[in-house]
């Protein structure tokens, strides 16, 4: 099969956003195409489940293909669809989105609306820049090797003048990450990741100032696998860079979070505020509240407002924010779980509405189970991956009714997508919850229903990605499924072993239903 000249279709994009095609009902995972373009091509691995191609040839462009505007791209790791017309990629973003929330969470529910980025270049106002062999660049695809940049189409005009400055310096060979943050101002704050002091700066100092850099930090990380440490000394100008969403101000430091498109965080924000429908004086809590960005919405509405975030530098920062812009809002540092009940306990407060924007690993499952045994009047879920919100959607459906979805594009040209959804709260005399006990099922026969390789097989063959061993035998504990004593067990009872995500979580269990072993 191998250096065998094929001829497909790119039908998909898988989470990367590479092209993808079919040989005899099995995927192909080619390096590069957009869905549309039929192209020759030879398979570089066979993993018997899926292949691996090299696309030797475009035979025939798709009509949604463009010419990308960046010189960079065949390369460059950091924008998956500049050959790919814009809209193109919004009609993916929400046919994958529907996909998770109708295979993983089991809801009869669309997305309703694309909002898309009114900027689509130049508008990241946060960048991580990589450091080797004295080069200032971006990964790659699918590698850790350095693409040389000089120039960033997603990033601001201070920004790009700050990274060709830097292109310059001649003590590059000891830094290791380039943070390059910029404001609504395109003032710029640059952060110098090192394992040691930097030298020579002043070199350059005064070429950095004449592109509007107004904050300099110097930050010591001896990390391998990230792109900042626990320390950072400022070694020139404003401690914080100032950042405005609608009528509100916000002091951020190096490490704080931030959306990196402010002007579509906006319509995002607002959107959250239509959702919400804030009255005055009614109770609300802002979970994984970070700097305060969206509490401080809510405050500005006159709302009672509780922010809780358990990063207490984030506190910290909100705390200052709600100063700087007078506002009233409350914010505690925490487990959201655990804040909510004690206010309700020892304060007698409980709140009527709740907001949430957790990271990527979705909500904590205490907090979704707090959440179902509570029962708020609307919760408002904002999500940047659909797969662990559609996880936490599905035990949400037990008390709530999820009214809306609508996807916001924060990351153009991207395979990455913002989502917002609208839950109300179910009326109990109208909707009854049934649950089979495990008890009644006849796990042992089950566990026999199909082996680790045909579970592998189907997993790869309906969702493009491989589960190990390991990841099955954990969902199937999840499952109640009956296991061999201690397999996959570690051998030292302190080993950590790596946990199955919930994508491929609900892959398996998909899988589990297809052979009738749930």
């Amino acid at each position: 099969m191998k250096n065998k000249e094929l001829i497909g279709q790119i039908i998909d994009f898988d989470y990367k956003g590479m092209g993808m095609t079919k040989l005899d009902d099995i995927p192909v995972f080619l390096d590069k195409g957009v869905i549309g373009d039929k192209v020759s091509y030879t398979i570089t691995k066979d993993k018997k489940s899926f292949y691996k191609g090299r696309v030797t040839k475009i035979l025939k462009k798709s009509k949604d293909r463009v010419e990308s505007p960046c010189k960079y791209f065949n390369k460059c790791g950091g924008c998956d669809f500049l050959n790919y017309k814009y809209e193109k990629s919004l009609d993916w973003k929400k046919q994958s989105v529907n996909n998770k929330l109708q295979r993983i969470s089991e809801l009869d529910i669309k997305v309703s609306k694309v909002n898309s980025s009114e900027k689509t270049f130049n508008y990241r106002n946060n960048m991580q820049f990589q450091v080797k062999n004295g080069k200032i660049g971006l990964y790659m695809k699918n590698s850790k090797e350095i693409v040389p940049i000089e120039h960033c189409l997603m990033q601001s005009t201070n920004a790009n003048k700050t990274l060709k400055i830097l292109t310059k310096f001649k003590n590059l060979e000891k830094i290791k990450t380039l943070g390059i943050r910029t404001n609504y101002k395109d003032q710029v704050m640059l952060i110098i990741s090192s394992k040691e002091k930097i030298n020579k700066l002043n070199l350059i100092l005064g070429d950095l100032i004449d592109a509007n850099v107004v904050s300099i930090y110097e930050n010591i990380n001896d990390r391998k696998n990230a792109h900042y440490g626990d320390e950072f000394n400022l070694l020139y100008g404003q401690e914080y860079l100032e950042e405005k969403i609608n009528k509100l101000y916000y002091k951020l430091s190096p490490a704080s979070f931030f959306q990196v498109n402010r002007e579509q965080a906006e319509n995002l924000y607002n959107k959250a505020m239509e959702f919400l429908q804030v009255k005055e004086n009614e109770k609300i809590a802002d979970l994984y509240s970070g700097v305060g960005t969206l509490s401080l919405e809510i405050a500005s509405r006159k709302a009672q407002t509780l922010g809780v975030e358990i990063v207490e530098e984030a506190i910290e920062d909100a705390r200052i924010n709600a100063q700087k812009n007078k506002l009233p809002a409350r914010f505690i540092c925490g487990k959201s779980e655990e804040i909510l009940e004690k206010i309700q306990k020892d304060e007698k407060i409980k709140m009527d509405k709740i907001l949430v924007d957790p990271p990527r690993k979705g909500m904590d499952k205490k907090l979704v189970d707090y959440l179902n045994k509570n029962s708020y009047e609307k919760i408002v879920y904002i999500s940047c991956n659909p797969a662990t919100l559609a996880r936490d959607l599905k035990i949400l459906k037990e008390k709530y009714k999820v009214e809306k979805v609508e996807i916001f594009d924060l990351f153009p040209y991207t395979s990455h997508v913002e989502v917002i959804t609208l839950l109300s709260k179910l009326d109990p005399k109208k909707y009854i919850s049934v649950e089979l006990p495990m008890d009644d099922m006849d796990l042992t026969s089950a566990e026999s229903k199909a082996t680790y390789k045909q579970i592998q097989n189907y997993v790869f063959k309906k969702f493009g990605f491989k589960v190990s061993n390991l990841y099955i035998a954990q969902v199937k504990e999840k499952c109640g499924i009956k296991e061999r004593e201690n397999y996959n067990k570690p051998k030292k009872e302190d080993l950590k072993q790596p946990i199955c995500p919930i994508e491929k979580e609900e892959a398996i269990k998909d899988a589990f239903r297809y052979f009738q072993m749930i």
